[in-house]
Parts: structure tokens; sequence; C-alpha cells
């Protein structure tokens, strides 16, 4: 009974795994020596859409560590749509709480995802161009390690 019951654990697990790694279409970093970003080195991620009837949700991924010495960030976001079209957003994010605790996961490097846009529809197929850079006053910006996006499918419910 025990074994069966672990044998199901098991069965579960997998199949969660399995069943996210589906969802997620592009997830990718850019690493900065020695955790300093400078304003002018943004991080670029290309993104394959081969379906744009399928809803999206994309985010960005932030990695920080102690060095960091703020509560927040600006992002700059250019956005190039396959056929030439482009926008940029800037978005705010807190990464720390009023007294200092970090909102991301990890013990010395820090973990957080950036919701940025929700249930997108993209509306070609092809390749989107994201640019991200840094928004703040300090350059290079020390504590940030890494910076991604993550675009993933959503689900139709």
């Amino acid at each position: 009974m025990r074994s069966l019951f672990k044998l199901s654990v098991l069965v579960l697990t997998i199949g969660g795994i399995v069943s996210c790694s589906h969802k997620e279409i592009f997830f990718d970093y850019d690493s900065f020596a020695n955790a300093e970003w400078d304003r002018d080195n943004p991080a670029v991620f290309n993104v394959k859409i081969e379906d744009n009837a399928q809803p999206y949700n994309v985010s960005i991924e932030l990695r920080n560590n102690d060095d960091y010495p703020f509560s927040n960030i600006w992002l700059f976001i250019d956005y190039k749509t396959p056929d030439g079209n482009n926008r940029t957003d800037t978005i705010g994010a807190n990464l720390a709480d009023d007294y200092g605790k970090w909102y991301g996961k990890g013990l010395s490097l820090y973990n957080l995802s950036i919701p940025y846009e929700n249930t997108i529809l993209f509306p070609d197929t092809g390749v989107y161009i994201y640019s991200i850079h840094q928004g703040m006053r300090e350059n290079p910006l020390k504590g940030i390690s890494d910076i991604g996006i993550k675009v993933s499918k959503k689900s139709v419910e």
C-alpha cells in the first residue's frame, strides 16, 4: 500500500512537470558579469511565435542579490514585431517590502517573476524582439545578476 502511494505521488509529480513544460514556449536569461548591469547593455531576446491564435502570458524574470541597493527597479522594454512595428513600455516593480525583505525566492540570489503582459494575442507569427534596459539612476546597476523573459501559453478555461 505504501509503495502504491509513493508510485502515485511520483506519477503525479512527473505529470505536473511535463504538463508545465508544454506551456512554456520561451524562457531565457541574460547574465551580467559581477552582477552589474550597465544601462547601455540591454538584454535582447528573440521570441519565435508559431501560433498567433493562442493567448500567452509574458513575464520578466529577474535575479538580484543582497548587493542590490534599492527596493524597486524601473525597466524600459522595447518590443519589435515581425512586421517592424515598435513599442516601448516602462514598468516599475517592487523587489523588497518596507522592511527590506526581498520578494523573490532564494537565499542569497533572489528570483522574481514580474508580470508584463497577460493573455496577449500576438498579431502575427514570427520573431518578436524584446530588448530590456535598466532605468535606474545608478550606472552600472549593482546587484542584478540576470534578467530574462518567459513566454507561456495561457490556459484556456
